[in-house]
């Protein structure tokens, strides 16, 4: 297949490669019909020379005999034979994917074990499937095929579709997940997969990443209590540089290295009705601070007495 018909292909959607067949059909029907009436022949053979000119077999038999017939050829051969190329494209490079993904045990699969769900489509997305793949996280991404080829490490399980479609999201078996990051580019499909999400898997813990604080709070009233804005997060970031120079190589240091890694911890029975402040003292880890009734909870100005149904963030090598 040429070059350019098979990166036409890659860039095709099932919708657009429809609509492609369709006008490949118009063009070979509207080719016929006017091939009949000036080349004075019945429809049939209209639609035979037709098909034998988009097809490019040209046997010969059926041929123009005019100026007007020839013109028609010219507009047959101009259109419905790229149209007919572009949905066999399609067609052989959706094959051939296909047989490659279940050659390679991609075919939709599921991890056996609880796995984590990616909606992914965010810039952010490739950066943190390769720290889930470092960790042996079994995660499920759902990657748009329309968006380009989905940056995903070796391992990771690929389901791919809109994220926003109810049928490919119940694809993925919310309901066997222990979570779903919802991370698209369109703040909107992140509320669809959200309202999708507390329909099929009601009790399933999910974290957005959105763009708008609005959004965020609309996540916040469909039970998704863990969002992430990001304009929001960046402007707290590079305003909390400016009161304190290092505040931003601070986070990089925890966030961006394998050194240092963020954990969310039960509580010890043994600090079961201890104060935050004596549980740091008294941790192994450095304790930065607690989930207190779904809330976070430094300890700086405050010192809560942790209960067991509580947890501690901590940061670990």
């Amino acid at each position: 297949m040429p070059i350019f018909l098979r990166r036409l292909a890659k860039k095709l959607t099932r919708r657009q490669a429809a609509l492609l067949l369709v006008l490949a059909a118009t063009a070979i029907l509207l080719g016929a019909a006017l091939f009949a009436l000036t080349q004075h022949v019945s429809f049939g053979t209209g639609v035979y020379w037709a098909f034998t000119t988009a097809s490019t077999v040209g046997y010969g038999d059926v041929t123009p005999h005019n100026a007007v017939g020839r013109v028609i050829a010219v507009g047959e051969m101009v259109t419905a034979i790229p149209l007919l190329a572009g949905v066999f494209g399609v067609l052989t490079v959706a094959a051939t994917s296909s047989h490659l993904r279940r050659l390679l045990g991609m075919d939709r699969s599921l991890p056996n074990e609880p796995y984590s769900i990616v909606f992914g489509g965010h810039t952010l997305v490739p950066l943190m499937l390769g720290e889930l793949a470092e960790r042996d996280v079994p995660v499920v991404l759902v990657h748009d095929p329309a968006s380009g080829e989905a940056q995903a490490p070796e391992g990771i399980h690929l389901v791919e579709g809109d994220p926003a479609a109810e049928s490919i999201i119940a694809s993925t078996q919310p309901a066997r997940a222990r979570e779903a990051l919802i991370a698209t580019l369109e703040d909107g499909d992140a509320l669809i997969i959200a309202v999708i999400l507390r329909k099929l898997a009601p009790d399933l813990p999910v974290i957005a990443v959105v763009s708008s604080p609005d959004v965020a709070a609309a996540l916040h009233d469909l039970g998704v209590t863990r969002t992430i804005s990001v304009n929001e997060l960046v402007g707290h970031a590079v305003a909390k540089s400016l009161e304190a120079p290092h505040a931003s190589d601070l986070l990089l240091r925890m966030l961006g290295t394998d050194r240092y890694r963020l954990a969310e911890i039960d509580l010890e029975p043994r600090f079961h009705g201890r104060p935050l402040a004596e549980v740091r003292r008294q941790s192994e880890g450095l304790v930065l601070g607690a989930v207190v009734a779904g809330a976070v909870v430094l300890g700086v100005g405050e010192d809560p007495v942790l209960t067991p149904t509580d947890r501690l963030l901590v940061l670990v090598t």
